[in-house]
């Protein structure tokens, strides 16, 4: 009986079976099989759902005439410059290379509609464009519409209404020579980036999409899930095998026309419901405990520098708000307002469509810190400016401050959160973490984090483990088996979307999830999910259940991460600058007050006026350096090329802040005829040490600076002068 079961399996699977297995399980091992088969893009793909997603498809010169403009560097053009008159466009075609890794390539696409696409029943038509990279379609007047990720990840862009009139119509997509993860040789991403990486135009074709076809692919996706997801042996496993296996036998017998996919399609609702294909899907009664959540997390730097950072943004943001216009019940949120602010300044179209959707509730700020920072090497002055900067700005464009701290991705977090949380007006915290330390398995999903002084927040720690969800069918189910504070509250988010280049979620999410409360609402083995509602909705939700009665599990102290080993030792010298600037800074504030409120020396100069848009945009740039993956060393050498640059620039800024501050309380007169040193103590208490004296002569002096208040003669301690110094202490207070 084994043998004949193994003669019948080759032709049917690629996978073998054991003789030794019971017959049932290698039936179920053929089903599984043969679904696997009618749903990928293998040997039997022609004979499968795939083959039938586009009604037809136009490609070459005749239909879409191709030109690109190359600058001569590494350059980053904008819009105007790359299609600026002085700049020619050579004709290219689909199969050519461009590279190398990191620089631009601007394409003109002239794009004509074929009148065979426009009579196909379903009039969806897409530009499909794949060059295995990053890319950005943008108008022919200049507004960026959607971003593309390449590697058949996101190629698509629906064409306009305006584009089916049969007429050339003009548009440009902005092609960036790295991945979704930069650079990296053979897919290692820790390993320095490739610099002589080229990628190759696969795909430049207009498409009619069979949206039936598309819809039964989505149909069949998640009830194969659920012939894989669902425990073995029991009637929900049976069932959804049963369902798959029905599709396939109608798909066959109809030879995959379109009647038979609209056929195929009933099948699937008997078991998914009727309104799988709206988001009336979530109108029902029935509560839900799993919150679905849309996010893109872009690391502000980590394997390409700020530049592409700034080009990912444009590209995520853009398609969520082309997501949110086609989904009602989509929400998405976007942390670090360093990145809303870069929205701002280069691409304000992009940044107004983002605005409109927060009015309407549908795009949310989060997190209130100016980028998703480390939290252990900074000042703890740095960790409260991150929330003073980013609650300010959150304000200042939005009208509200955020009420989440948003932390997914920071490699550990200090004690001091909690309290700095509630002092900027935040009292919930999200992360996940620290689900990968792979030494202790940490207790708890939802619980109070308790900090030095008392201060507590609630915290939550997605139970599906990542924040970049691809709202799979285990997905939905992982977020109960692996929720480890059911006894006190089983609800918990889904944060789902492709992050770092990947914009976000995909429409595919989104019908995915649809079709999980299709099921959700029929089988009780799979948790009820909803879309809809933002992450303040799902955090207020757990305080009124705490204001109930409902008492969570409490930590106190440290949230330590344990993986990522060494971060804090790499990278020595942008640890040093972190420091070094965060010490000028204190020193330029705390002298600049001085001079605007107190009376100089003798011979100070009048009209002093503190700098305060010099000393933000210092903060702003040092707070940009300590994002978790810039200050803790993980980053590639770019990213350092680009901090050494910006510190260079704070620096510079500072010095000149500081010498302004000190000839305001005329320090300057006082030491310029060379009688008297001013040794100045900006901290907070008495210090008595070896200080490093000017010299008009350019020769370095030591001498021994007292803690006494008041002058203190001081003798110096090299021969470079037999005088002796006069050191005026400046204290505070």
């Amino acid at each position: 009986m084994g043998g004949d079961t193994r003669s019948n399996m080759s032709s049917a699977s690629t996978y073998p079976v054991l003789a030794s297995r019971p017959v049932g399980k290698q039936i179920h091992s053929i089903y599984r099989d043969r679904l696997q088969q009618f749903a990928d893009n293998g040997q039997y793909k022609e004979q499968g759902i795939l083959s039938k997603l586009y009604e037809g498809r136009a490609s070459g010169e005749s239909h879409i005439k191709l030109s690109v403009y190359s600058p001569p560097d590494l350059s980053r053009p904008t819009f105007k410059e790359a299609t600026s008159s002085k700049n020619k466009f050579r004709p290219t075609k689909v199969g050519e290379a461009f590279g190398p890794s990191w620089s631009t390539h601007w394409f003109r696409v002239a794009l004509t509609v074929p009148p065979h696409l426009l009579s196909c029943a379903s009039k969806h038509l897409e530009l499909h464009w794949d060059a295995g990279n990053e890319g950005l379609v943008w108008s022919e007047r200049g507004e960026p519409l959607q971003g593309l990720t390449g590697g058949g990840e996101r190629v698509e862009w629906i064409l306009p209404k305006e584009f089916k009139d049969g007429r050339e119509h003009v548009f440009y997509v902005e092609m960036a020579c790295n991945g979704m993860f930069g650079n990296a040789p053979g897919g290692d991403s820790i390993q320095p980036p490739k610099p002589d990486r080229y990628f190759t135009l696969r795909e430049a074709d207009v498409v009619a999409v069979d949206l039936e076809a598309r819809a039964l692919h989505l149909d069949f996706w998640i009830i194969g899930d659920a012939a894989r997801e669902f425990p073995e042996d029991t009637w929900e496993e049976h069932e959804a095998l049963q369902v798959c296996n029905s599709i396939m036998d109608c798909f066959i017998a109809g030879k995959g026309s379109h009647d038979c996919i609209v056929e195929c399609r009933k099948i699937a609702k008997r078991y998914l419901g009727d309104d799988v294909d709206s988001a009336k899907v979530y109108d029902t009664d029935q509560e839900a405990i799993v919150s679905g959540i849309g996010h893109c997390h872009i690391d502000t730097c980590w394997l390409w520098p700020w530049a592409e950072t700034k080009r990912k943004i444009a590209r995520s943001w853009s398609n969520q708000c082309d997501l949110l216009d086609r989904y009602p019940e989509h929400r998405f949120c976007a942390s670090q307002a360093q990145q809303y602010k870069w929205l701002e300044q280069l691409y304000p179209t992009v940044y107004d469509r983002v605005k409109n959707k927060v009015k309407e509730g549908t795009f949310q700020p989060i997190g209130g810190s100016w980028v998703e920072h480390d939290t252990n090497m900074p000042s703890g002055e740095s960790l409260v400016r991150q929330f003073l900067y980013g609650q300010r700005f959150f304000e200042s464009r939005f009208g509200q401050r955020c009420s989440t701290f948003w932390l997914p991705d920071t490699f550990g977090y200090s004690t001091q959160l909690p309290q700095l949380c509630r002092l900027a007006g935040m009292s919930r915290f999200f992360t996940q973490k620290l689900s990968w330390n792979n030494i202790n398995n940490f207790p708890h999903t939802t619980f109070n984090w308790v900090s030095l002084d008392g201060s507590q927040v609630l915290c939550h720690m997605t139970p599906a483990e990542t924040y970049t969800a691809e709202a799979h069918f285990g997905d939905v189910k992982r977020s109960v088996t692996q929720h480890k504070s059911m006894d006190q509250d089983s609800t918990s988010l889904l944060v789902f979307g492709k992050g770092d280049g990947g914009g976000g979620p995909t429409f595919q999410h989104i019908e995915k999830l649809r079709r999980c409360r299709g099921i959700s609402d029929k089988i009780g083995l799979l948790p009820r999910v909803k879309m809809g509602d933002s992450v303040d909705d799902f955090f207020a939700r757990l305080e009124k259940k705490a204001e109930r009665g409902t008492e969570y599990a409490t930590w106190y102290g440290e949230l330590y991460f344990e993986l990522h080993r060494g971060t804090y030792t790499t990278q020595a010298n942008n640890k040093r600058n972190n420091r070094k600037a965060e010490i000028l800074l204190h020193d330029i504030e705390y002298l600049a007050t001085l001079a605007s409120i107190k009376p100089g020396l003798k011979g100070a100069k009048n009209g002093y006026k503190y700098p305060k848009r010099d000393i933000d945009d210092m903060w702003e740039d040092v707070l940009l350096c300590q994002f978790h993956d810039c200050l803790p060393g993980s980053s590639i050498e770019m990213c350092y090329d680009d901090s050494d640059e910006l510190y260079t620039k704070v620096f510079a800024t500072g010095e000149k802040l500081l010498a302004d501050a000190m000839s305001a309380l005329g320090f300057d007169q006082n030491i310029s005829n060379g009688s008297n040193l001013v040794g100045l103590n900006t901290l907070g208490w008495a210090r008595s040490e070896i200080a490093v004296l000017p010299s008009l002569a350019n020769t370095p002096r030591y001498g021994l600076v007292s803690g006494d208040q008041g002058i203190t003669p001081v003798q110096l301690l090299t021969s470079a002068t037999k005088s002796t110094a006069t050191i005026k202490e400046l204290k505070k207070g």
